[in-house]
């Protein structure tokens, strides 16, 4: 074992004594770093990565940096994570000879440096002239996004952008001023590497030195540089070759032929995920016109399922490849990709015609090179970009799809960016909401109605206040904002009522839950309906306004959309008048078809048509049939248990019946209590109206939730709101229609009169 030993400690001996001289020493006073922390330094291309344990009067470090290979580092006291405090973290460029760090307090805020030429670069870097208000600004717009402010980012991006050019400028004065010396490592790495052309760089490089060239971050972009004369616009793209989610080779000359989109990204980059939309609304709009997207991938080794979870989430149907090395992908270091989101766009002829085109830049890029864009038909797409998302995970939408049948979609959400693809015949009202992963189910309000048609829109606002969201792109939609502005006084006006009547509805169901006399629901009925008188006169005055715009804009999709939700309470006459003048188009679409039939309805319902025959058990349990009182005036009164002006009518019926019975005169009630047959029995019992006949309305509830309507004596006569009163002559043809789309009771009493005289 001794002998073991002594060749392991031999080895050691031996390892140490070829090791090089360390030749780069940091020095820091730095007084009140805590007990145990350590100091961490690396460097920025991860050549070196070690620590070191300070002492109560700071710490010092010692390492051996080759020739040439000089590079900035990162010293860091404990380890960086976020809010780990302002202070901690300091960069310098260290290549041979000693720094010295001076500070009264444990932070890098106020530390002066000192002890050799790496510190007069620094301290000369940080002394050049600033344009002033830059980093003021800069502070104010991370404050602003931190917020959600995005009308102050929208004001001040513009701004920052012109100050930002002005510090370029600026640095590449200092630059050439400095062009002899290594520290135009500091404009390089700091302003310029990533801001100022390529071109305009390999320019500047011109005016320094080759000893302060000598270093890895000039050499690094002098790569660039030779890269992008390879890789630049005009230029041939290289080929390159990887496998696909599948394993399947995949290589660029395949696409030879297409405009082709070379696209960077990973899984993990919050930026390139926010990014996506935008690329597959370009790829949507110019798949058909010879233009595709190839998308490689820098995700990390033994993550292929997050790559493709991320393809699936994103909805990015193209072609994807990648070798699963991280940073080291092979054709990310063939193109020089350093950052992403980064894309190339080549020609048909495999030349590089554009490169990091994003959002806008290449929408207007596309355009100029392939024309218009070309959706496929009834596509529409809606690229999001929301705040407000903590929690929110998924964006839901509902709408009629081509079919006519009603599509409920749903698409995830990245950091608020998502794109949501759907087809629809024309525009069509949508209704729109976002939910949590694990979240069951949303409130009514958090649902918002847009109008979604073909093309491209984009959405907006904050999630978590639906009035906030605005969808911009589509002419229907525009006209929908308009439309509601016309009524949004008279709903803010009855908006506080809305609340006290569902406050009131709730405290109406918690005490019929809780077992409540009759007289205290009848009481909380009582209030209800006050508050909804109260809230009439608003009502009344949205509903003329919204008749107002259908009958001046007949054709418009906001009336085929809006229609059917008054046609029941319109006179028949009315509604035909505007349908009439709507576009086959829209007569034929879903909703007016949906609209026809309910005037189909209404008409069968209306004076002038013969009464749709009804049957069923009654009341008593007996056989009833409406043709079985032919030779009679029957008033089929359509009401139900729950509906207070129902109820509150029931006594005058009772009048009317005594007076005219013995003359031929019959009422029959059909009520709309099929799912609540003793509320029903109750109340004709309570109400004293068992002495005319009485039916349900004989609508069921099927299995899968929807309604079976083929016994629903309420759809043939058009009956969407209660009550309503049909009466039918001794023939059998309709002669008036009080309540929904017709007269009022006045009207019924004087026809009765006149027909009873």
């Amino acid at each position: 074992m001794k002998k073991v030993f002594s060749l392991v400690v031999s080895a050691c001996i031996t390892l140490a004594a070829t090791a090089q001289k360390n030749n780069v020493f940091v020095k820091a006073t730095m007084p009140g770093i805590p007990a145990g922390e350590w100091v961490y330094y690396n460097g920025m291309n991860g050549n070196l990565r070690d620590s070191v344990q300070p002492d109560a009067k700071g710490f010092n470090i010692a390492m051996h940096i080759p020739e040439g290979e000089g590079d900035f580092y990162m010293i860091s006291i404990g380890k960086l994570r976020a809010g780990s405090g302002e202070g901690k973290l300091m960069m310098l460029f260290l290549e041979k000879g000693t720094v010295q760090i001076k500070s009264s307090s444990a932070s890098f805020k106020d530390a002066v440096l000192s002890g050799g030429k790496d510190a007069a670069y620094y301290n000369a870097f940080q002394k050049r002239e600033r344009v002033r208000g830059l980093n003021e600004l800069q502070q104010e717009l991370m404050d602003a996004q931190s917020k959600g402010d995005t009308a102050f980012m929208n004001r001040g991006m513009a701004r920052y952008r012109q100050l930002n050019q002005e510090q370029r400028e600026m640095d590449m004065k200092w630059f050439a001023n400095n062009a002899g010396s290594t520290a135009i490592v500091y404009p390089v790495y700091q302003s310029l590497r990533s801001m100022v052309p390529l071109n305009t760089m390999d320019s500047l490089f011109q005016l320094a030195k080759p000893s302060a060239k000598n270093n890895l971050v000039v050499k690094k972009i002098e790569h660039s540089i030779k890269t992008d004369k390879l890789t630049g616009i005009g230029r041939t793209a290289l080929d390159f070759a990887q496998t696909d989610t599948a394993g399947k080779l995949v290589s660029l000359k395949d696409f030879r032929g297409k405009y082709v989109l070379v696209d960077f990204w990973a899984s993990w980059c919050v930026p390139c995920r926010i990014e996506n939309p935008h690329v597959v609304s370009a790829f949507q709009q110019y798949k058909d016109k010879n233009f595709t997207v190839l998308g490689v991938s820098f995700d990390m080794p033994g993550k292929h399922d997050k790559w493709v979870q991320a393809i699936h989430d994103d909805q990015l149907y193209w072609n994807h490849v990648s070798d699963l090395k991280y940073w080291d992908n092979a054709a990310g270091r063939l193109y020089d990709i350093r950052s992403i989101p980064s894309n190339v766009l080549i020609d048909a002829n495999g030349i590089i015609v554009g490169k990091n085109l994003r959002g806008e830049a290449l929408d207007k890029k596309l355009h100029e090179l392939l024309g218009e864009p070309a959706l496929a038909k009834n596509t529409f797409i809606i690229k999001g970009n929301v705040t407000g998302t903590k929690g929110t995970t998924w964006f839901h939408i509902s709408y009629d799809g081509p079919d006519g049948k009603i599509v409920r979609d749903s698409v995830k959400l990245f950091s608020g960016a998502f794109a949501y693809i759907g087809k629809v015949q024309q525009p069509t009202q949508a209704y729109i909401y976002f939910k949590g992963e694990n979240e069951q189910r949303v409130d009514f309000s958090a649902y918002k109605s847009v109008f979604v048609e073909p093309g491209v829109s984009e959405l907006k606002g904050n999630t978590g206040d639906v009035k906030s969201l605005s969808l911009k792109g589509g002419t229907v939609q525009a006209e929908m904002e308009a439309f509601e502005k016309l009524t949004a006084p008279y709903k803010a006006g009855v908006a506080p009522l809305n609340e006290r009547y569902n406050a009131g509805n709730l405290a109406y169901i918690d005490a019929k839950k809780a077992g409540a006399s009759e007289e205290t629901l009848e009481e909380l009925k009582l209030k209800l309906e006050h508050i909804r008188d109260s809230m009439q006169p608003y009502n009344q005055k949205t509903r003329e306004a919204n008749l107002a715009y259908f009958k001046s804009h007949p054709d418009s999709y906001i009336t085929l959309s809006q229609l059917r939700f008054y046609t029941s309470s319109m006179r028949v006459e009315e509604a035909e008048a505007i349908f009439s003048k709507m576009t086959p188009q829209m007569k034929a679409s879903p909703q007016g078809k949906e609209i026809a039939k309910e005037i189909a309805n209404m008409r069968s319902g209306s004076p002038g048509s013969m009464a749709t025959n009804f049957s069923g058990m009654d009341i008593t349990g007996k056989p009833l049939s409406l043709t079985d009182f032919r030779g009679k005036y029957v008033l089929v009164d359509f009401w139900a248990s729950w509906c207070v002006p129902c109820r509150k009518g029931n006594p005058h019926l009772l009048q009317l019946y005594s007076k005219y019975k013995k003359k031929g005169f019959e009422i029959i009630g059909v009520s709309d209590d099929d799912s609540n047959h003793e509320a029903w029995k109750k109340a004709v019992e309570k109400d004293g109206i068992g002495v005319w006949k009485h039916v349900l309305r004989g609508l069921k509830r099927t299995p899968d939730g929807g309604f079976d309507r083929s016994e629903d004596k309420s759809e043939a006569y058009g009956i969407h709101s209660l009550p309503t009163k049909i009466l039918i002559d001794p023939q059998g043809k309709i002669v008036g229609r009080y309540g929904g789309g017709g007269e009022d009771d006045g009207a019924m009493d004087k026809k009765l009169a006149e027909v009873f005289k």
